[in-house]
């Protein structure tokens, strides 16, 4: 990814989310659900299919927005982890780790299913950093008291 570029994936469903429910045992076996299996070899497809570059490597920023067909209730943090696993098989990212900075949006009752993904590069807001460091000097202060 070159400086300012951005990276826009698509996914044409929803993540499986991770509960659970997502691994069953069966006499001492672990395994996926079939449910998350094909959801994962389907993203796995669409997202080799849309990026063939080298893994990213350096922090990253990551926007995602789930359009939702109906008005059933979903747990984004639970989809998210399920996301952030495909992206990394699917070496787009090298690991999740890299996600300093993640914006997520449901679009309820959309009429349609689906997943975009923006990927940039992270970058420090000034403002933010500057806050960061006063409450870390603050904090300091407090506990050297």
């Amino acid at each position: 990814m070159r400086s300012g570029q951005n990276i826009v994936l698509f996914l044409s469903s929803l993540p499986v989310p991770k509960t659970n429910r997502y691994i069953r045992r069966k006499n001492g076996w672990v395994f996926k659900s079939p449910r998350v299996t094909l959801w994962e070899a389907r993203a796995l497809w669409e997202l080799q299919n849309q990026y063939n570059q080298e893994s990213l490597k350096k922090p990253l920023s990551v926007e995602v927005y789930f359009f939702l067909p109906d008005k059933r209730k979903r747990d984004i943090d639970n989809m998210l982890k399920t996301l952030w696993d495909v992206l990394e098989r699917a070496k787009i990212i090298e690991n999740d780790e890299l996600i300093w900075e993640t914006k997520t949006v449901k679009v309820k009752d959309a009429g349609i299913s689906g997943t975009v993904i923006v990927i940039k590069p992270f970058r420090k807001p000034k403002k933010v950093l500057e806050e960061y460091e006063k409450r870390l000097s603050e904090f300091k202060t407090i506990m050297n008291s």
